[in-house]
């Protein structure tokens, strides 16, 4: 006699259970990458200076001293050159999160950027100016810092 099927069970069959399962294989990073700490790190900072330089834009317009790339209220910089100091940092961070070879490199010459940014409003702005320059030390430190978690070429024996 044949055994009856289970007719209660709506459930679809199972696959079959997968017998030669191997492990993804990590991911190869390049040299001159950063490791997934400093990446984000890296793509942290350069995100915290885009709004320190809002906060830059907001305190020159409520105290009434501009910066050279904002301008004066009464001849405004044009659209372009306002936006440069966020143009760069957003630029600097979109190499930080993509992990872009020799990304640390690219982040210092960027907090040097910031710094000549700066340089052009110690003489109509000191204090802005100072904010400036402290927003360029804070990106080269962790620029430098990042040069210790770069990926190097591996050598051959």
């Amino acid at each position: 006699m044949a055994e009856a099927k289970n007719t209660t069970d709506s459930r679809p069959g199972l696959p079959p259970p997968i017998l030669d399962f191997t492990a993804p294989q990590p991911i190869q990073q390049r040299p001159g990458q950063v490791t997934a700490g400093w990446q984000m790190l890296l793509g942290a900072a350069w995100t915290a200076s885009f709004f320190a330089f809002a906060a830059v834009w907001k305190t020159s317009q409520d105290i009434g001293i501009s910066t050279w790339w904002l301008g004066a209220r009464a001849q405004p910089q044009s659209v372009p050159i306002k936006i440069i100091p966020f143009v760069l940092t957003i630029v600097i961070g979109l190499a930080a999160i993509c992990n872009l070879r020799r990304v640390a490199l690219i982040s210092l010459a960027g907090s040097l950027g910031v710094a000549l940014i700066a340089v052009f409003d110690i003489s109509r702005s000191g204090g802005l100016a100072a904010i400036e320059f402290a927003i360029a030390a804070s990106l080269s430190a962790i620029s430098v810092g990042a040069f210790t978690g770069t990926y190097r070429a591996a050598t051959t024996v």
